[in-house]
């Protein structure tokens, strides 16, 4: 495996490519804690009980996947019809600070058990998170070319951006102090499996005035630590004793809850989840950019105008840039170790019954990144139809300023229980124009107990 694929899938993050193509989140299933009846909502409040009456056991992959996205860029700022597309529009409606966050997990295993007072849960997922930002005037860099930058020092951009992919291991106990309150906690062992941080970089431009050259640098180091080998290019070297049991990227977390029922309308839930670190020290790498794209005077181009002399289209440009990065990345083995915070989140929520079957209610979600807090708050109404049926509808508030409508269902029958939720609907009704997208699905085996 070549370090031109890498550096395409990865690196190639600088120029915010990733924001188009990474299609997971961070809020990984904030909407199944309305869904009761489904043991997964344990993973977003470690206090809920199985309330199936059954040992629940859940298909593996299919017992749980999670995506999400949340971004201040759509997918049609870059695509319009036809896909299409046009750096120049991209610019354009895009903020002056390109963000976003993003995550996914799919679940290996999980089972969940009712007895008496307690509620014991297995869960096994991989894990995965990213996050970062840029200044559009990196955007500019590739709409309109580079000539406008010789004979001058500049920084055309700043940026950073963080990837983490883990193994989760999760073991979750929930007891009913008393009628009405319930206390959970789930502590977790992590193996870590991939980790890149780029820290904060700037894009530079400068001028070598003496050679007659335009150079273009990403001025800063880089991390990474992975199932990888480096000599003169990136290996895969996948050793399933790394993968799984590495001691040297292990990690520790925690979630931690509680659930309250002041009388038999009224119920309040809160949790912290993901309080916890992973350590990568096996496999780690230090990166640079050792020497600078060099343009001579003679090769600059400009990317904005197909008409004008010296134009290049900005696609071919891009990828000129990007099969060159090879023989520009130095990567040397690192002696240190990284130590990278999870995402942590806190979820509040309360409702009221105002009839047997139905309820109404608010809820909370704040996720933190780094430097980029991602707020979520919901109405929302839950439903249950006869025996095995339960709905849930919700209005939810991104960030204080985009409004999305939310559903979740869940169904059980005697040995099979499925549900699905998003926070989001339209932007599956509208997946181009959408800047937060999430969805939870999963299918459970319910066994009878002894």
């Amino acid at each position: 495996m070549s370090v031109k694929f890498y550096t395409r899938t990865r690196i190639v993050l600088l120029m915010g490519w990733l924001l188009i193509t990474a299609g997971s989140s961070a809020q990984e299933s904030p909407h199944l804690f309305l869904l009761s009846d489904v043991p997964q909502s344990s993973l977003e409040n470690p206090a809920i009980q199985n309330n199936t009456g059954k040992i629940a056991i859940g298909i593996p992959v299919l017992s749980g996947v999670n995506i999400n996205l949340n971004s201040n860029i759509a997918f049609n700022y870059l695509f319009f019809d036809d896909f299409e597309y046009s750096f120049h529009q991209f610019f354009d409606l895009m903020s002056k600070k390109g963000k976003v966050q993003a995550g996914s997990s799919v679940s290996i295993f999980f089972a969940s058990l009712r007895h008496n007072e307690y509620t014991f849960s297995v869960s096994v997922r991989e894990r995965g998170s990213f996050n970062g930002n840029f200044d559009s005037e990196i955007i500019s860099f590739i709409r309109d070319g580079i000539i406008n930058y010789y004979g001058a020092d500049q920084i055309v951009g700043s940026a950073f951006f963080q990837f983490r992919h883990y193994k989760e291991v999760g073991i979750g106990v929930a007891k009913e102090f008393w009628d009405g309150f319930d206390i959970g906690i789930r502590p977790k062992i992590l193996f870590g499996k991939y980790f890149l941080d780029t820290n904060d970089f700037d894009l530079l431009a400068t001028t070598d005035n003496q050679r007659r050259e335009l150079h273009l640098i990403p001025y800063g180091t880089y991390f990474m630590s992975g199932p990888l080998s480096y000599v003169q290019s990136f290996r895969a070297k996948i050793i399933p004793g790394d993968y799984f049991f590495q001691a040297k990227n292990l990690g520790f977390a925690f979630d931690a809850g509680i659930v309250l029922k002041s009388d038999n309308a009224t119920e309040l839930s809160v949790s912290l989840l993901d309080v916890g670190i992973i350590g990568f020290g096996h496999n780690v790498f230090d990166m640079k950019m050792a020497r600078p794209w060099r343009y001579d005077e003679n090769k600059l181009y400009q990317s904005h105008s197909p008409k004008e002399l010296r134009y290049l289209e900005p696609r071919e440009a891009l990828k000129i840039i990007t099969d060159s990065i090879s023989y520009l990345l130095e990567v040397e083995d690192s002696n240190s170790r990284a130590i990278s915070l999870l995402p942590m989140k806190l979820n509040i929520a309360g409702k009221y019954s105002v009839a047997s079957k139905t309820a109404l209610g608010l809820s909370n979600q704040l996720a933190y990144y780094r430097r980029q807090p991602i707020n979520m708050s919901s109405v929302f109404i839950h439903q249950t139809v006869g025996n095995r049926l339960e709905m849930a509808g919700s209005l939810s508030l991104f960030n204080f300023s985009r409004i999305g409508p939310g559903f979740g269902a869940s169904y059980s029958a005697n040995w099979m229980q499925l549900f699905i939720a998003t926070n989001n609907i339209s932007a599956f009704l509208y997946p181009s124009s959408s800047k937060h997208l999430n969805l939870s699905f999963g299918i459970n085996f319910l066994l009878d107990t002894p």
